[in-house]
């Protein structure tokens, strides 16, 4: 059906925590990233998403990433160290939808500008990635993001989300939203997915029209996904209406990408 002012276009997002190159790995290991670079490859070329936000990504990984989508997207987003240091949290958005408007980088700390601080009880510094746009399809406009909350600080994930929040509220002034990322914290039940919800965001897994495929943990770390298990991988919207939401770890002949499952979910503006 041909988009009509009240069926807007729709949207299709794509979160992959796509685990760091490990060098001391070694070939047929599970997380030799050598032989899980094509797989990643073949993920994001299949996937065909128009916002794609990516976490743990080392510069050695970035030339894959370029190979597969810089000819489609552009990516937005520099080391948590700074420049290619450290890990990125990468945004990626289809070039012929979006005009970027306006785009930045904070860390969750304390002092959000500064690169390479870490927040409050944080092991690391731990970064969001956001861009307002001009949607070209429906005119409209969005501000997509991208972050990774810290794995061992409490008060450094449930204070990061709040930060995170109040600068995505006010990049936004009132459009849309769609916040993509490792929270290393449970959906549904977590003080940074409350903080969140708090704020006015929904979980695309909740409130989805339809769920495609088994309802599975985000994190098999290499395993057989769990039916039921902890998501800590979301996609999370305000102001879209999500028409579908899929958790699930393509393989390639046997091999994973990560030890991350692959989030997607497709949105359409309400028509407000």
């Amino acid at each position: 059906m041909a988009p009509t002012d009240a069926q807007p276009p729709a949207l299709s997002l794509l979160t992959q925590n796509i685990r760091y190159h490990d060098e001391s790995t070694l070939p047929g290991q599970a997380d030799h990233w050598p032989e899980r670079a094509p797989v990643l490859a073949r993920l994001l070329d299949e996937a065909g998403a128009d916002v794609v936000g990516l976490q743990e990504v080392l510069a050695s990984q970035i030339p894959v990433i370029d190979e597969t989508l810089a000819a489609t997207h552009l990516r937005l987003g520099i080391g948590r160290e700074g420049g290619g240091r450290g890990e990125h949290n990468l945004l990626l958005l289809r070039r012929d939808r979006f005009e970027v408007l306006d785009w930045d980088q904070l860390w969750l700390s304390e002092e959000p500008d500064r690169i390479g601080s870490t927040g409050w009880d944080g092991m690391c510094p731990r970064i969001a990635v956001w861009a307002r746009v001009r949607d070209r399809e429906s005119g409209g406009e969005l501000v997509a993001a991208v972050t990774h909350l810290d794995h061992e600080g409490h008060e450094a994930r449930a204070k990061g989300a709040g930060l995170l929040a109040q600068h995505l509220r006010e990049a936004a002034d009132g459009a849309p939203v769609v916040l993509l990322g490792d929270f290393n914290a449970a959906g549904g039940d977590s003080i940074p997915w409350r903080v969140l919800r708090d704020a006015g965001f929904e979980d695309a897994h909740d409130v989805a029209a339809a769920q495609v495929g088994e309802d599975i943990g985000t994190f098999p770390d290499y395993g057989t996904p769990e039916t039921g298990g902890i998501r800590i991988d979301w996609i999370l919207v305000r102001d879209l209406v999500v028409e579908e939401y899929t958790a699930r770890v393509p393989l390639h002949e046997g091999r994973a990408a990560s030890d991350h499952a692959t989030v997607t979910a497709r949105v359409r503006p309400t028509g407000r």
